[in-house]
C-alpha cells in the first residue's frame, strides 16, 4: 500500500506526470485519426459518379454536413489537405457552411496553403463563405426519399 505522506523519489512524479501527457496525446491523435477515417468514408459513401468520374454533390455535402460539429472543426481543417481532391472539396464545402468559425479555418488553411490546386479550392470556398446568395445546406431541396438515402456516419461531435 502506498502512503501518500511519504514523498516519491527524485523524478517520479515528473516522470509519471510525462507518460500522463504521452498518453493523451496518443490517445488523442488516435481519436482524430480514428475521426478523420470515419469522415473519409461518409464521402466516399455518398460520392457521386458522373461521366466516370468521381465527384463531390450535394448528397456529399449533406451527409458529411450532418455528422460534424464544431469540435470536429479541426479534422476537417486538417482534411483540406487530403491527398484526394473529393475529400478536399467535401470538407471546404461544410466548412462553408460551418459559419464564421469554418470560415476562420478556411482562412487558416489558405494562409499556410503551398499547393496551388488547395490555394484555388480555398479561393472559391471563401467566395462561396461570403457571397449572400450562399444557403445552408440543411436548406437544400431534397425528396424524403433522398434524405433517407444519405449514409451519415455513426457520431456526431458538437
Amino acid at each position: 500500500m502506498h502512503d501518500s505522506a511519504a514523498p516519491e523519489p527524485h523524478g517520479v512524479g515528473r516522470a509519471r506526470a510525462l507518460a500522463m501527457v504521452a498518453i493523451l496525446l496518443t490517445c488523442g491523435g488516435a481519436a482524430a485519426e480514428s475521426r478523420y477515417e470515419e469522415l473519409t468514408r461518409v464521402i466516399n459513401r455518398n460520392t457521386g459518379f458522373a461521366h466516370m468520374t468521381r465527384g463531390v454533390n450535394m448528397y456529399t455535402l449533406i451527409a458529411l454536413r450532418s455528422c460534424v460539429g464544431d469540435a470536429d472543426i479541426p479534422v476537417l481543417t486538417q482534411m483540406l489537405s487530403d491527398r484526394d481532391h473529393v475529400v478536399q472539396l467535401a470538407a471546404s464545402g461544410v466548412l462553408v457552411d460551418m459559419g464564421p468559425a469554418g470560415r476562420r479555418a478556411l482562412t487558416g488553411a489558405r494562409a499556410g496553403a503551398t499547393d496551388t490546386g488547395t490555394r484555388i479550392l480555398l479561393d472559391d470556398a471563401l467566395r462561396d463563405a461570403d457571397s449572400p446568395a450562399r444557403k445552408p445546406l440543411a436548406d437544400y431541396p431534397l425528396t424524403e426519399r433522398e434524405r433517407k438515402s444519405i449514409r451519415g456516419c455513426v457520431s456526431k461531435t458538437s
